[in-house]
């Protein structure tokens, strides 16, 4: 399970459906459980995605390892086109936030751990 942060202003264009929306967008099945959207497409099995915040998404997925060379790149491809448009970062810009944050993670654990 991994969380995504949302570009500032963005999420309300996820509200009231349009989280959903953009995953019928790209992916195939569109179903709803509890508050999580789930969906499939190509090597993707299963992938279910929820709103937490307007600022961000939980999103779980399955891969099918077996799947073909080409399948598994058009299934990347289709995967981060649909973070792109829901979270409003790239994914070299989506990879320098997780950075980030794991880095200031790091630094607060140490300086909590040299606190006790």
């Amino acid at each position: 399970m991994r969380r995504y942060e949302v570009k500032r202003g963005h999420g309300k264009t996820l509200e009231k459906g349009g989280l959903r929306k953009r995953l019928a967008k790209n992916f195939d099945g569109v179903s709803d459980k509890g508050d999580w959207h789930v969906a499939s497409y190509g090597a993707l099995q299963q992938v279910t995605v929820r709103m937490v915040s307007k600022s961000e998404i939980e999103l779980d997925s399955q891969l099918d390892t077996t799947a073909s060379l080409e399948v598994a790149t058009d299934t990347h491809k289709r995967f981060n086109k649909f973070l792109e448009t829901v979270t409003g970062f790239s994914a070299k810009q989506r990879k320098d936030r997780a950075k980030a944050k794991a880095k200031a993670e790091a630094k607060a654990a140490a300086a909590q751990e040299s606190g006790d």
